[in-house]
């Protein structure tokens, strides 16, 4: 299955900002979304939350970059810890292919 990752560099105090802080702002070609259902937001290689997809498009404020509208869901994955290196803070990943630590 394959998800949409963002890696956020600090973490919000309250769920509501978290998901705020990954919904929009993103650098990432509309086209390699496509059929992207979920989304991961990842600190420093712990997945903090999981999200549903409901849409995305171009962001209302910076035009060049995409914006989603999410959903939380419950998921297996939170709270577990990957190694992840990427410096891309906005990638897709085949979560079968996660390196779990």
């Amino acid at each position: 299955m394959m998800m949409i990752v963002i890696k956020v560099s600090e973490v919000p105090n309250s769920k509501e900002g978290l998901r705020d802080r990954v919904r929009r702002a993103w650098r990432i070609s509309l086209d390699r979304l496509y059929n992207q259902e979920e989304l991961m937001a990842v600190y420093k290689g712990e997945i903090l939350e999981v999200y549903k997809v409901l849409s995305y498009g171009r962001d209302q404020i910076e035009e060049k970059r995409v914006a989603f509208e999410l959903e939380e869901i419950p998921s297996e994955l939170k709270g577990k810890k990957i190694s992840y290196k990427t410096a891309n803070p906005c990638t897709i990943v085949d979560v079968e292919n996660l390196e779990f630590v």
